[in-house]
Formats: structure tokens, C-alpha cells, sequence
């Protein structure tokens, strides 16, 4: 069998899911990759996620979860599982992945966002997150889950999570390899612990968290101008103290009526 099916699989789930999104899905496959034996397909939704992943489906909720595709294949004796997530929007797509990668060890670049290990391979574009996860971690397996990876990726047609909606003109690679995006608490404590009692009684917004010159920088991007202006009423108490001062700038800069960029 080849991973065409798996790929039509995965996309026929999440059209069916958000037919607004099917413009953006490949219309035929690209390639084929022979070699590989579909030997199991699952699929989970909101309300069975939890039977999946048990306590960890209320972060993919908190950031926007439509669908959960699993196939199991077979290449070459072993066995690789493919987790096909699809999220609500580019931004959720991304925030689950920046929460998710660990000890990302290079090899050769596939698409903006990805992360290889031994083990896993993890990417997200459009709102696609994905995990490729072998048995063994031999080169072989490793190169199998490039391959099927790269294959998902030529078939996803929107494009990746841009950082510009955050930081005018965008970020650099170095830059966005430890970016963190969130949403609510739980994203919080799974990628930036340290600042879950600045933000974690924040609702209403999407953030990305950054590194630069030693500081750590949050663009917060509100749903609602209201919740901004709540948000800056209790703003000084997120800020350390030597820069809580409203009036300076290198502390908090309010972008617009719903966007807000605090350096803690």
C-alpha cells in the first residue's frame, strides 16, 4: 500500500470537519511512496480525545482541536504511528507544536517548523500539527518518517504559521526555534512555567513568547479591545519591579486597541 491513502484519509477527516478549509487541500496526490502497509486508522474527535490521550486532551482543547487522525503503518518490518492533527487555525497548529518539541536534534529541513529526534518527528503548517513516531529510532525509521513527512507537507497547500501577526516583520530561525506560543494556562505551564502567575488568570488572547537579549518578550494579541484594556489594568503586576512602571516602554507597548507587547 502506499501513503496515498493515508494522506486522503487525513484530509477527507478534516474537510469533512471544516468544509470551509477544503479549497486549501490538495486536489491530487503528488507522490507515492511505496513500501508502506496501512495496518490501523483511527479517529478522534473533541468529545473522544480524552479516551486517546487521557489527561492531556485539555491542552489540545485549549488551543483549538478539531480532529485527531492515527494511522499505523508498517515500512520495512517495523512499525511507525502518524498522528494527524488537525487544529482549529494556523496559530493553534503552531502553539501545540511549540509546546510539544523537545531536545530537536537538526537534520535536513523539511518545512519552517519542524523537530527531529531519534524517536519523533514533529512538524505543523496550516493548521496541521503532526507527529511521526518509530519504534527503534535506526536511520532507516528515521529516514521512512522524512520521507512520509515530507510527502504530508507537499500535499498541506496553506501556508506555515508566520510570526509578522506578532512581531512586525517577523522573527529570525534562531529566534522562532524557541518560540512558545499560547493560549491559556495550560499552554503556559507546558511551555513557559515561569509565567504562569504573570499570565495565567489572562483569558481572551493568543500570545507569542520570545527570547531575546536575555529577556523574555510576549506579544499578546487579544480576542476583544475590552479584554486588552483588562488586561493593562492589571498589567503592572506581571512586570518585575525594577521596570514596572507603565510609562516605560521597554516594560509594556500597547500596539493597538488589541495588541500588546510586554517584556517581563
Amino acid at each position: 500500500m502506499y501513503p496515498k491513502r493515508a494522506a486522503l484519509t487525513f484530509f477527507a477527516v478534516c474537510m469533512g470537519i471544516a468544509a470551509a478549509a477544503q479549497a486549501s487541500l490538495p486536489s491530487k496526490v503528488l507522490t507515492e511512496l511505496p513500501g508502506i502497509e496501512i495496518a490501523k486508522t483511527r479517529t478522534f474527535t473533541a468529545e473522544s480525545l480524552y479516551g486517546y490521550m487521557n489527561g492531556g486532551a485539555e491542552l489540545y482543547l485549549e488551543y483549538g482541536f478539531d480532529t485527531l487522525v492515527v494511522t499505523e503503518v508498517v515500512s520495512g518490518g517495523k512499525d511507525i504511528k502518524i498522528e494527524f492533527y488537525c487544529m482549529r487555525d494556523t496559530e493553534a497548529a503552531f502553539g501545540i507544536f511549540s509546546v510539544s518539541r523537545f531536545r530537536c536534534n537538526g537534520g535536513p529541513r523539511l518545512t519552517d517548523h519542524q523537530c527531529r529526534s531519534a524517536y519523533q518527528l514533529q512538524f505543523c503548517k496550516g493548521r496541521y500539527y503532526v507527529s511521526i513516531i518509530n519504534d527503534t529510532g535506526t536511520e532507516g525509521e528515521q529516514k521512512t518518517a522524512n520521507e512520509i513527512a515530507a510527502y504530508l507537507i507537499r500535499s498541506v497547500a496553506d501556508p506555515s504559521f508566520d510570526p509578522v501577526l506578532f512581531f512586525d516583520g517577523g522573527l529570525d530561525d534562531d529566534t522562532m526555534k524557541g518560540a512558545v506560543l499560547i493560549r491559556g494556562p495550560l499552554g503556559i505551564y507546558n511551555g513557559i512555567p515561569g509565567l504562569i502567575d504573570a499570565l495565567g488568570e489572562v483569558t481572551g488572547y493568543s500570545a507569542l513568547i520570545i527570547r531575546k537579549d536575555q529577556k523574555t518578550i510576549g506579544s499578546l494579541r487579544f480576542d476583544t479591545p475590552s479584554a486588552a484594556s483588562e488586561f493593562l489594568k492589571t498589567v503592572n503586576s506581571c512586570i518585575p519591579a525594577d521596570t514596572s512602571s507603565i510609562n516605560n516602554q521597554s516594560a509594556v507597548s500597547v500596539i493597538s486597541s488589541q495588541q500588546i507587547i510586554v517584556t517581563f
